[in-house]
């Protein structure tokens, strides 16, 4: 896959508007279907929630987000399964297209090659693989991990080295569906919130992200550039709402890497 086939736009939200989920991601629906109307659009209202456990797996020294990549863990309930996934993650373009994600069985992956934008309009490319497990294989060190994922191999780390779960954290995650954008004459935009708690699924998210995202036509192998001015308009707007957007927030990812070390 070596062409960009999917683009997330992602906002960092103020975590303390959320103690009360359910009540404050209706209020965010509300403007989040207000903002589409300024674009000649309409939203169709969706409250489902998926619960998940996440976290990373890293050596000591995280030799791995040093060269770019991360290997993330999410179990979801829903699925009664594990997600393994590699991703390898950069703002350079160039780089990200040469990264190899490669996994041990291709046929069993999803593959995918995208672009994050964060405000104010920064891009950020990744290329990622996962694979499903009904029982999480062992991931107690590089080379095991390399026995999933190849492309580990190519970092010159020591195959002996310990991989262990970044800062001890796992994420207690929600994430929840909330609306469908008709962009008009394009396609559909995805939106939904993703919540991060300590452990229990109560009181304040450590963080709460709003992402929406589309796919490019795979017939045509191109994006709609309607969709894509209209959903880069919905994002400019997004940021002008300075009681939900919190601009000094940290990144999911990053929190787990960051938020929890002296």
């Amino acid at each position: 896959m070596n062409h960009i086939t999917s683009r997330e736009y992602k906002l960092i939200l103020n975590a303390s508007r959320f103690q009360d989920r359910a009540a404050a991601s209706e209020a965010f629906q509300d403007l989040a279907g207000f903002l589409a109307g300024q674009l000649n659009a309409r939203i169709k209202r969706q409250n489902s929630e998926e619960k998940r456990e996440t976290f990373y797996l890293d050596t000591g020294d995280f030799r791995l987000r040093a060269a770019g990549y991360n290997l993330r863990v999410r179990y979801e309930e829903n699925e009664d399964d594990f997600k393994l996934t590699l991703k390898y993650r950069s703002a350079d373009l160039i780089l990200t297209e040469d990264a190899s994600v490669e996994t041990a069985d291709d046929r069993r992956a999803s593959m995918k090659f995208e672009e994050d934008l964060l405000p104010p309009f920064r891009s950020v490319f990744s290329r990622s693989s996962s694979i499903r497990y009904k029982i999480l294989p062992d991931l107690d060190t590089i080379g095991t991990a390399s026995a999933v994922f190849p492309a580990l191999r190519s970092l010159g780390i020591d195959d002996a080295a310990p991989l262990k779960k970044v800062n001890g954290f796992t994420a207690a995650e929600v994430f929840r569906k909330l609306c469908k954008i008709n962009m008009k004459p394009a396609a559909q935009i995805k939106l939904g919130l993703s919540f991060w708690y300590a452990d229990q699924l109560k009181h304040w998210p450590l963080i709460a992200e709003c992402a929406f995202d589309f796919e490019w036509d795979a017939q045509s192998e191109r994006f709609d550039l309607s969709l894509v001015r209209q959903a880069n308009e919905l994002f400019r707007l997004m940021q002008k709402q300075h009681g939900w957007f919190d601009p000094s927030a940290t990144t999911k990812t990053r929190y787990a890497y960051e938020a929890l070390r002296s």
